[in-house]
């Protein structure tokens, strides 16, 4: 036991790995298929260093998810900032969840790991938090866009629920499609065909085209 704690006051770098093991592994086979024998091993590490830095197995798990959230929920706060009207922030918004996506692979296997466990199964964190917090801030954009004359034809709650089912069903796609490229055009164009329609037919929106560009 002396020795084990020796190694924990020695070790550099150490949490580092334990969180790039752990990140692979839960991308690769999911959070319950996951063993913390499987993430010391991958980590090179002992079991009592990894208990030094973490919990357990969900710590490990929050601690990767909540820093990339974390940063992207700040983004969508300076794009309200720096955007007046709808149209521009809702590309924005696009832009800056392709580019996530585009960044962070194996953070967004997680988030859906996060989205669509069962009720009882995966790590147990709250998961409305994660949920509503993106839903509530498109929803406050699109009653504003509504308010102003901007957007029409439905109601925010209805709205911000469209836009994000479309926007994640790309970034889904990106998850088993590693090739897919989600370009910042193929954002804009998202928003074109959710602003404009599909029926649009002077300058149609890009997404029309082709809205994913493979590597």
């Amino acid at each position: 036991m002396d020795n084990d704690f020796t190694e924990i006051r020695e070790t550099n770098e150490a949490e580092t790995r334990l969180l790039e093991s752990a990140l692979q592994l839960f991308s690769e086979k999911g959070y319950e298929g996951t063993s913390i024998r499987e993430i010391i091993e991958g980590a090179g590490v002992t079991r009592p260093v990894l208990y030094y830095y973490f919990t357990n197995k969900e710590d490990l798990f929050r601690k990767l998810l909540e820093p990339a959230l974390a940063k992207y929920t700040r983004t969508l706060a300076d794009i309200r900032e720096n955007y007046s009207d709808a149209v521009g922030r809702l590309k924005a918004i696009a832009r800056a969840t392709f580019r996530f996506a585009e960044e962070n692979p194996q953070a967004v296997r997680l988030v859906l790991q996060l989205y669509f466990a069962p009720p009882k199964g995966g790590p147990r964190l709250d998961k409305t938090i994660y949920r509503l917090r993106r839903f509530r801030f498109l929803e406050e954009i699109m009653q504003e866009g509504l308010e102003k004359g901007e957007l029409a034809g439905g109601d925010a709650q209805g709205l911000a629920l469209a836009l994000i089912g479309m926007m994640d069903t790309f970034v889904t796609a990106k998850s088993y499609l590693p090739d897919t490229h989600l370009s910042e055009e193929a954002a804009e164009g998202l928003i074109d065909l959710f602003y404009f329609g599909a029926c649009y037919k002077e300058n149609p929106p890009s997404i029309l085209t082709s809205p994913f560009k493979y590597i």
